[in-house]
């Protein structure tokens, strides 16, 4: 019973997750692909167990699957012994969430310094024309520091509550999670 009871809350957190991510612009399906992938045991599903869990077909499973693989947030992982395809989050997935979001916000700032210099000179620009371009330039030089402060806060926290971190397949960092044997 508690088992069962375990489920249906598994299954809820993927469901609230799933319209979380759709009112942000993700496909349902992809947000409720993720909330389980979260929170399932094992930390790898495959495409059947996904259909099952998330009372979804194949083929929305399938291609929600494409769509994640290609953002770089799951990846497809064998079993000893299975001839079944599985799924789990990336390693490093959040991590990788605030680099990207440091990336945006130095495009976007790089963007509007570029754009203040070339209509800075123009002959029919005026300080409140460019008010605007100057406001925007001006957010994301602040988003840039402080997505860059908060994530180099997390990587020294993370240094600092587990040191020693682990290779991936990939070559990339994944740290030691609380409960996991290394």
């Amino acid at each position: 019973m508690a088992h069962e009871e375990s489920e249906e809350e598994r299954r809820a957190f993927a469901q609230e997750l799933g319209r979380f991510f759709e009112d942000r612009g993700l496909p349902r399906m992809e947000g409720r692909v993720l909330g389980w992938l979260v929170v399932c045991i094992p930390d790898h599903q495959s495409a059947e167990q996904l259909t099952e869990a998330l009372g979804a077909s194949r083929g929305a499973i399938s291609m929600a699957m494409r769509l994640l693989q290609r953002a770089n947030a799951v990846e497809r992982v064998t079993v000893p012994g299975s001839r079944r395809h599985y799924y789990r989050l990336r390693p490093g997935l959040w991590r990788q969430e605030i680099d990207r979001r440091v990336e945006e916000a130095a495009t976007v700032r790089a963007l509007t310094a570029d754009g203040l210099r070339r209509l800075s000179g123009t002959s029919d620009a005026s300080d409140g024309d460019l008010a605007r371009l100057r406001d925007m330039h001006e957010m994301y030089v602040f988003l840039e520091g402080g997505y860059a402060h908060l994530r180099d806060t997390w990587r020294e926290r993370e240094s600092r509550d587990h040191p020693g971190p682990a290779s991936t397949n990939e070559g990339e960092q994944e740290w030691p999670r609380p409960g996991r044997r290394e």
